[in-house]
């Protein structure tokens, strides 16, 4: 895997908060606390490749996988899916300061904005950042 693709702030480009190829040169170079992946196959794909392992959050665990179901909870497409996201990112990027049960806010959300109560199943199928 030569080139990825981050959503980040956009160090390596010149627009804001959109997708960026970069090569993983530049990922060991700017060495990242975490890495949060919008797909579930790069997060494990990053946790298992040796030229990962100098970084960090390879080296910490501290590498996520987004949420995604129904629709992507940071990224896209635009949905009411950005709130719960940003209850997500929280709890896994500040544990220490968010003490929430992510997965009881997951159960509640889906309840109120899709009209389904998931099973605890289901939800750990949604939140699982390790399959």
């Amino acid at each position: 895997m030569e080139i990825i693709e981050l959503l980040a702030r956009n160090v390596a480009g010149e627009k804001k908060g959109e997708l960026s190829e970069v090569t993983i040169g530049q990922v060991v170079q700017w060495n990242p606390d975490v890495i949060i992946a919008a797909n579930r196959n790069v997060a494990k794909e990053v946790r298992n490749d040796s030229d990962w392992k100098p970084i960090k959050a390879v080296r910490e665990d501290r590498v996520h996988a987004a949420p995604s179901l129904p629709f992507g909870w940071i990224d896209a497409p635009p949905s009411a899916n950005r709130l719960i996201g940003l209850w997500w990112l929280a709890t896994t990027l500040y544990p220490q300061h968010f003490k929430e049960d992510v997965r009881e806010l997951a159960r509640e959300f889906f309840a109120k904005f899709y009209h389904v109560t998931p099973t605890d199943a289901a939800i750990g199928h949604v939140l699982e950042a390790r399959t």
